[in-house]
């Protein structure tokens, strides 16, 4: 998995005019440009209780994100522009562009940023201390705040391939993805869940997702794995210029890989989300989370979530990427590592946990 450049998929993704201009010192980050915010639905925030002191801070509450073009960084946008309406002594909250969940969890680590947002899979390889986070050591003090979006995985065919189903693909010539990329390891995820692997292909191919569609749509490539949020860019190219077909997947095939593997969830491609598409696909996603670190106050994470479901309508509006995401689905979807505190009291007090 490419666990720093995660957000790539989002070439469409923008909050309109960002955040308000805002200048940002951080250890790590000599600058933060300025940003303007689009008029957004009303927003109220709960107050501190009168005996709560505000926390000193010497720069606004910092959220890493993803690329501009990404979908993080308007998801961190949209979280902050909720926060940015909280009367009282609150730190104003900026975002911080990145390039992806390796970048933010090593910015977390060191304190550059308050918050961030990363893929399920980073955050549990991150703080377990395995795999690109091996050297590093267990990030022990990383702790999830709020599951949100999640980035689904699927499987497209050329015309006359004989591929109908994914067991048809043993054999064929598929494109996994570069290794160590996202769409590399849903890949695998997919193949793994179904009973294949890569040595059941023939070959398998390396290709980046830029590539793949024109590949499959000359015929070089029999089929090939679009993994990010739907409908994506490359996908529609593949189904508008040559007619590219979803390859089924049943959902009772996924749902062992799911039980055994915490840090993905069953999705659905949605019929009507490519032309064509006719009925429901079942798919496999992971869940961006936002996270931050045991050093962080509880007291003030709860603060943070009371804003965020206190004005989940139009959270969940301020962006596509966060429309459909259930207040349900926050506290426990995909979440592979422990909540923290201030997170598992409000989780419990509401009743979402």
């Amino acid at each position: 998995m490419r666990l720093g450049g995660d957000d790539r998929q989002g070439k469409g993704g923008s909050v309109g005019r960002l955040l308000a201009a805002c200048i940002l010192a951080a250890s790590a980050f000599a600058s933060f440009s300025a940003q303007a915010q689009a008029p957004a639905p009303s927003i109220t925030v709960p107050n501190p209780a009168p005996s709560a002191a505000p926390t000193p801070v010497s720069r606004p509450l910092l959220i890493g994100s993803g690329e501009v073009t990404g979908f993080y960084y308007p998801a961190a946008g949209a979280l902050c522009r909720v926060l940015n309406k909280e009367a009282g002594g609150a730190p104003a909250c900026a975002v911080l562009p990145s390039s992806g969940s390796a970048a933010n969890l090593k910015a977390l680590r060191v304190g550059a940023v308050d918050m961030a947002l990363v893929q399920a899979q980073a955050a549990q390889a991150a703080q377990a201390g395995i795999g690109p986070f091996k050297e590093a050591g267990a990030f022990s003090e990383l702790r999830a705040v709020m599951s949100l979006h999640g980035e689904s995985v699927l499987v497209l065919a050329r015309q006359g391939a004989g591929i109908e189903n994914i067991s048809d693909l043993k054999g064929k010539r598929v494109n996994l993805g570069r290794p160590g990329s996202f769409q590399r390891a849903m890949a695998e995820a997919v193949l793994e869940a179904v009973g294949l692997s890569e040595g059941d292909l023939a070959p398998a191919v390396e290709l980046e997702l830029s590539e793949q569609s024109p590949e499959l749509c000359e015929g070089n490539v029999d089929a090939a794995f679009y993994a990010g949020v739907h409908p994506m860019p490359e996908a529609e190219m593949a189904v508008n210029e040559c007619d590219a077909q979803p390859v089924a997947i049943k959902a009772k095939t996924l749902d062992a890989y799911v039980k055994a593997h915490n840090w993905i969830t069953r999705s659905s491609i949605r019929k009507g989300a490519y032309d064509g598409l006719k009925d429901d696909v079942a798919s496999l996603q992971v869940r961006a989370l936002l996270v931050a670190t045991t050093r962080t106050d509880a007291d003030m994470v709860q603060r943070w979530l009371k804003a965020f479901h206190g004005n989940f309508s139009a959270l969940t509006h301020l962006h596509p990427v966060l429309r459909g995401l259930g207040k349900g689905e926050t506290a426990k979807d995909g979440i592979s590592i422990p909540l923290h505190d201030g997170a598992d009291k409000f989780y419990g007090e509401t009743g979402l946990k």
